[in-house]
């Protein structure tokens, strides 16, 4: 595989990974310019669940296809992510306050655990912990049965849409209007 294949996959999958600068510290994101967003660490009276999700990203012209299988547990939160070929691309482990995270050497070394979490986190984290999170950085969380939207003053950072279905159990697009990428995520809750 080309090393620009490569990065373009990547950048399908992480698309705020680039964005982020090290003055961010490592449960921190940046979703749009000026405007970090705290991922909330996982909860410890979070229900254990398996989730298995098919993931397409949209940046620019081109399209990426991803498989994710989430394990969520009292205060721990594990993903693994499969290229479109089948190849493991990243591992994140987060439990206690502390992150493990392996890349594959293919993926770009500017690339942050918190850039993944942070789109997990807005599209299925609790509304509370969303809304306080984009609060620090000035924003603003409006959310709907069908729709969650990011917006500083009267400007749209980003907008999820979901499908039917309740919690994980649901399709989901997430659009970053600030960085011009999109996540089509279909979840299924399997429990194990």
């Amino acid at each position: 595989m080309s090393a620009r294949l490569a990065t373009g996959i990547a950048i399908g999958l992480l698309l705020t990974g680039c964005a982020s600068g090290p003055q961010l510290a490592n449960d921190e994101a940046l979703i749009a310019p000026r405007t970090a967003f705290v991922v909330p660490p996982p909860a410890a009276d979070a229900e254990s669940k398996t989730i298995a999700q098919s993931i397409v990203a949209h940046y620019r012209d081109q399209s990426f296809t991803f498989a994710a299988q989430i394990q969520i547990a009292p205060q721990d939160f594990d993903l693994v992510a499969l290229d479109g070929l089948g190849r493991r691309a990243l591992t994140v482990h987060w439990t206690a306050g502390k992150m493990d995270f392996q890349a594959a050497p293919w993926l770009p070394p500017l690339m942050r655990p918190a850039d993944i979490l942070a789109d997990i986190a807005i599209v299925y984290g609790p509304e509370h912990d969303v809304a306080q999170s984009v609060a620090r950085s000035g924003a603003t969380l409006t959310t709907t049965p069908r729709a969650r939207t990011i917006a500083k003053g009267n400007r749209k950072l980003i907008v999820v849409d979901y499908g039917d279905g309740e919690g994980w159990d649901r399709s989901a697009k997430l659009r970053n209007l600030a960085f011009g990428y999109e996540i089509d995520i279909r979840s299924t809750d399997a429990e194990p």
